[in-house]
């Protein structure tokens, strides 16, 4: 049944009117990481080899078809570790499982799934999008208390890696600076159903957002805004979430960034938590405030050094990841990173190992 539906979606793609063109791009990725296992302390090792095809063809001037194909091969001691079983267990949203075991033994799994899926309908001002897709609400950049849809750990290696949710969603544009949102999504394999809407305009050259939704058990409202005071970009946004069992809570998130000089770029953001606790499907962390901060700049002409972090005020621990990147060439690109984790041992960051990882990464 899989198979058949990711056969159909080539098919879809490769059936558009004569004269369109099928448009494929993607990368091919290895990525090794190497880290200890929490409980024990042992050591584990994992590689990660991926290749992702991303097709889309316009049917005709208002319809166009896009499928993400990712097929990925793992290796490595951490396939035979019970962490790795948890990680398996798949929370994405989706009304239909797309993804697929090829073949599966002790040391090597390799699979397949359909990381985008979706059709784009285009009706005057009005645009449909049906099917597996990325919602980005939200200006936060490690946090998105807006961003219910798509929840996201800032922990995660591949922070890149934004996954998605099948749902319509549709959007009208109400003149150049404004608009009007609505998403029908799903919440699990059992058929459940979540609704959001939203709208956005600018307003003194701020762009401003409100939304409102019912996610599955909980309700919620609020907003988020974009804009600049002097050089510096600043953002934030926050909800009221209201959950049927529980009481009710607010989280919050303000950033600014700032270009220091020409290639040299910082960015700070501190998160208010107001429920202590991580819901299901959700990484927002058990503290109450927080902070992150990315750095970047370069060191040679097609090498540069950046440094992301993240911080639980609460309990003092910390993660920070430190990388360097190097282009070899075009298309071609090398980065060696670290995640360090500190605090005590009963901490958020501190409970964690310390991994190192390397990525290599072609584009196509």
């Amino acid at each position: 049944m899989r198979l058949s539906v990711v056969m159909l979606g080539w098919l879809l793609l490769a059936a558009g009117a004569q004269g369109q063109t099928l448009e494929v791009a993607g990368y091919g990725k290895n990525l090794t990481i190497s880290s200890r296992l929490p409980e024990d302390n042992e050591a584990f090792l994992l590689n990660l080899s991926r290749i992702r095809a991303e097709a889309q063809r316009s049917i005709n001037r208002n319809v166009r078809l896009q499928v993400w194909l990712d097929t990925e091969i793992l290796t490595g001691s951490f396939l035979q570790t019970e962490l790795y079983e948890e990680s398996r267990r798949d929370t994405t949203q989706r009304w239909i499982d797309l993804d697929w075991i090829v073949a599966r033994s002790k040391s090597v799994e390799v699979r397949q799934r359909l990381f985008r899926a979706f059709a784009t309908v285009e009706a005057g001002p009005t645009t449909w999008t049906l099917g597996h897709q990325r919602i980005a609400w939200g200006t936060g950049f490690a946090w998105n208390p807006t961003d219910l849809l798509n929840p996201f750990n800032p922990g995660a290696i591949e922070l890149a890696e934004r996954g998605g949710i099948d749902a319509v969603h549709t959007s009208v544009a109400l003149g150049t600076l404004s608009r009007v949102e609505a998403v029908v999504a799903a919440t699990g394999p059992s058929g459940g159903v979540q609704y959001a809407g939203r709208a956005g305009t600018n307003w003194r050259e701020y762009d401003v957002s409100l939304m409102a939704g019912v996610f599955g058990d909980r309700r919620a409202i609020g907003g988020d805004f974009a804009g600049y005071i002097g050089g510096a970009g600043v953002r934030g946004e926050g909800a009221w979430i209201d959950p049927e069992a529980g009481i009710s809570y607010v989280r919050a998130v303000l950033n600014a960034d700032y270009t220091i000089q020409p290639g040299v770029h910082a960015l700070a953001e501190v998160y208010f938590n107001g429920l202590k606790s991580v819901a299901t499907g959700e990484a927002f962390g058990l503290g109450r405030w927080y902070a992150a901060f990315t750095l970047s700049a370069p060191v040679a002409p097609l090498a540069g050094l950046s440094a992301y972090g993240l911080v639980n005020v609460s309990d003092g621990s910390a993660l920070c990841g430190p990388a360097i990147t190097v282009s070899l060439t075009q298309e071609l690109e090398l980065q060696a990173a670290a995640y360090l984790f500190a605090g005590t041992r009963h901490s958020e960051f501190g409970r964690r190992r310390h991994a190192v990882f390397a990525a290599l990464q072609w584009y196509y």
